[in-house]
């Protein structure tokens, strides 16, 4: 389970991306336009008190979600995305590291059929380029990751599907399957996760609020310039807490978080520290040069435009 959960936390913007963008719910005649695009900015603030200072994390995130086709005319839809996700990650008083601000730039790539009006197969791709931007970036900056989705809708209230992804970055190549649910228990309650990413549950207050709690790890890697042996930065978090959520209308929606980490890693490796195909036992292995493993509060602020 450990090292699913490495892995996971990376690949949740690719999992939400694609369960988010399963078309088969819908009726057999749509009156009126989906909506299949959106930007979803959001920002997060993480202090950490390590040897009697405070290491400040700041990240802020911009996905942009862009449908270039669509076909709702028969049973058998057909949507295509793509879009650019934006992630930054400034360090403020982290005296080991030498560099302070990382950047990462994904653009992705969708394709989902209905293979029927209760299931759907969906093809995911993602090319993400993360570092310090410092230097010339080379072919091993670039990381992939890859997906085949298989969705299944067979009522209004719930939909689930299995993810089998690839992924490859500095720490090696990986496949492993992701299960995602997304259940209206009823008219007041709803639970979506993302296993073992992400998991929420959320209480309607009004036509307009909801308030919940939410459990997740996220993940992302920078490689960054060194006057020695290549590296690469490693942001850990697994963290759970309250999320308020407010829609002012049909398109915006505003939404925060706070909660805490009860597992954190801010880690640096030598890019050479490479796992082999069938070496998940080896994940734990790799020898950090620089390692803050402090627990924090953490809070996220978020609005989302729907089109």
């Amino acid at each position: 389970m450990k090292r699913i959960m490495f892995l996971t936390g990376m690949l949740l913007p690719l999992l939400g991306y694609c369960q988010n963008s399963d078309t088969t719910r819908h009726s057999r005649f749509l009156t009126t336009s989906p909506k299949l695009g959106g930007i979803n900015v959001n920002y997060l603030v993480t202090p950490i008190n390590t040897n009697g200072n405070t290491l400040t994390m700041q990240q802020p995130i911009v996905d942009i979600g862009i449908p270039v086709y669509k076909d709702f005319s028969t049973v058998h839809t057909v949507l295509i995305k793509t879009g650019i996700r934006y992630q930054g990650l400034f360090l403020s008083n982290a005296d080991e590291i030498s560099n302070a601000w990382f950047h990462s730039l994904t653009v992705p790539l969708l394709m989902n059929y209905s293979l029927s009006r209760s299931t759907s197969i969906s093809f995911i791709g993602l090319a993400t380029v993360a570092s310090d931007l410092k230097q010339n970036l080379e072919a091993g900056d670039i990381l992939y990751t890859a997906g085949v989705r298989l969705g299944f809708h067979p009522s209004n209230r719930l939909r689930y599907g299995v993810t089998l992804t690839y992924i490859s970055n500095y720490s090696g190549k990986f496949l492993l399957p992701i299960p995602d649910v997304d259940w209206t228990i009823n008219n007041k309650w709803n639970f979506t996760a993302i296993i073992p990413a992400r998991a929420t549950l959320r209480h309607k207050l009004t036509e307009a609020q909801s308030l919940g709690i939410t459990a997740g790890l996220d993940g992302s890697m920078y490689h960054f310039s060194d006057a020695g042996q290549a590296q690469y930065l490693h942001l850990r978090q697994n963290s759970a807490g309250l999320i308020y959520e407010v829609k002012l209308d049909k398109r915006w929606k505003l939404s925060m978080i706070a909660g805490r980490t009860f597992m954190q890693k801010l880690e640096t490796f030598n890019t050479d520290q490479k796992v082999p195909f069938d070496g998940f036992n080896k994940l734990n292995d790799r020898v950090a040069n620089v390692s803050y493993r402090q627990n924090s509060f953490i809070f996220q602020g978020g609005v989302n435009y729907e089109f």
